[in-house]
């Protein structure tokens, strides 16, 4: 009987789409599940982050829990955790400690016991971006990594210490030809993903737009959807909106990497844009669209936040109808400038703007879902009469014979606490 492998996934989409192409390496040899975490399996393999100190203490937690229950159990721990601090997961549990590279050669070094990191590995010739063939755990989306890298540093971020400052773009003709692939499988949502989307093809006179027209043009009849997973707010100038507003495929939602709207704070955090480039974002997305759907990570407690710097990101959150914010309290991280700034935020003032935040999140997306009411929308369903619509709105479908895999249109009829409840169209 072939041993029984469970990958857990912390993180990025571009992590989701490792983990899939990982699972799919060791398919024919193991029994494939994902996200079990009691003690079931013989391996785990666990693609980690290192983004926040919560998502670290989290897969410390999960590896001592699984060593708990049985000390035999191995654990392969990779991702960019792994990259950063191989030494302290090995200490923890983990019996075998892969970096970003490593990974990618899963099936050949998952009978290895150690730590294998390649510290720079974007600058070795075999560094490559793979896609997943199929999803392996979700079979109405797939993640298509398009990108690579990121050059930004910004003060608080140590993603360049374990993607690196080079940036890789996809080809695309194999873009086109994964997509036409995807489709023919019968996939509906394919979600584009990279460390930094708004940098594919970077320093080549094909960019990111330039990539979407012709996905547009060779797509645009067909019956899927595309998402675009982030994006920074400078990236989103009037062309790109009219892009994704006139196509019938691309999602009228876009995921900012926001962080902050102060001009002090996005300076202190080391970020290239600033307020009035948010502004323009917001503003070139609903030219075409009032209702086009924005969602963003944002960021309360850096040094130096003042209470004027915070209610200032309150009161655009509010302001503006944020569809969803997925808020952090900062966490400062090893070898990071930010780490090293004065005028620290105490922990209880971080965790009390947080909730401020989090309510304020609430408001504002009730506020924005109120204004889709009566609206009509195409649900892609997902399972037990679940799924997101155009706008990324999450519905629970009302009535029978939703069919999975499959675009319904329904009309918005009430917020609950599910999410959307819909009336079948």
């Amino acid at each position: 009987m072939n041993k029984k492998i469970s990958f857990i996934t912390y993180g990025c989409k571009l992590n989701q789409s490792e983990t899939e192409k990982m699972a799919e390496k060791l398919n024919s040899n193991y029994n494939i599940t994902f996200e079990e975490k009691d003690g079931r399996s013989d391996i785990y393999v666990l693609n980690t982050c290192t983004v926040t100190a919560e998502a670290e203490r989290k897969i410390r937690q999960t590896i001592r829990r699984i060593k708990r229950k049985n000390s035999n159990i191995k654990i392969i721990a990779t991702g960019c955790y792994s990259h950063t601090d191989a030494e302290k997961l090995k200490e923890i549990g983990a019996d075998l400690v892969l970096g970003n590279l490593e990974k990618k050669y899963i099936d050949q070094n998952i009978e290895k016991e150690g730590i294998f990191v390649d510290k720079a590995y974007w600058l070795r010739k075999q560094d490559k971006i793979e896609i997943p063939n199929f999803p392996m755990g979700n079979r109405t989306r797939v993640f298509l990594p398009i990108e690579e890298g990121c050059y930004n540093a910004c003060t608080y971020c140590r993603i360049i210490f374990s993607r690196g400052t080079k940036i890789r773009s996809l080809d695309k003709e194999i873009i086109f030809d994964k997509i036409s692939d995807f489709i023919d499988q019968g996939i509906k949502e394919i979600v584009l993903t990279g460390i930094n989307l708004g940098y594919y093809g970077y320093r080549t006179d094909y960019n990111f737009k330039c990539l979407l027209k012709d996905i547009e043009k060779k797509f645009g009849t067909k019956n899927i959807r595309i998402r675009i997973s982030s994006l920074y707010p400078d990236m989103i100038d009037e062309q790109f909106a009219k892009i994704v507003n006139e196509s019938d495929i691309f999602e009228n939602h876009v995921h900012l990497s926001l962080q902050h709207v102060s001009n002090d704070v996005l300076e202190n955090m080391g970020r290239k844009y600033r307020k009035k480039d948010i502004n323009n974002a917001f503003k070139n997305l609903r030219k075409y669209n009032e209702n086009f759907s924005i969602t963003a990570d944002i960021i309360v407690g850096f040094p130096g936040e003042t209470e004027e710097d915070f209610q200032e990101l309150i009161n655009f959150v509010k302001k503006n109808k944020l569809q969803k914010i997925h808020g952090f309290r900062f966490s400062a991280r090893p070898n990071t400038k930010a780490k090293r700034l004065e005028n620290q935020i105490p922990g209880n003032i971080k965790k009390e703007r947080n909730k401020i935040l989090f309510e304020a999140s609430k408001y504002s997306s009730k506020d924005y879902i109120l204004n889709m009411i009566g609206k009509k929308v195409k649900v892609l369903i997902e399972n037990n009469n679940k799924g997101y619509d155009e706008y990324y709105i999450s519905h629970k479908i009302n009535g029978q014979n939703n069919e999975e895999n499959n675009f319904k249109e329904v009309i918005i009829k009430q917020i609950n606490t599910e999410g959307v409840a819909s009336d079948v169209f």
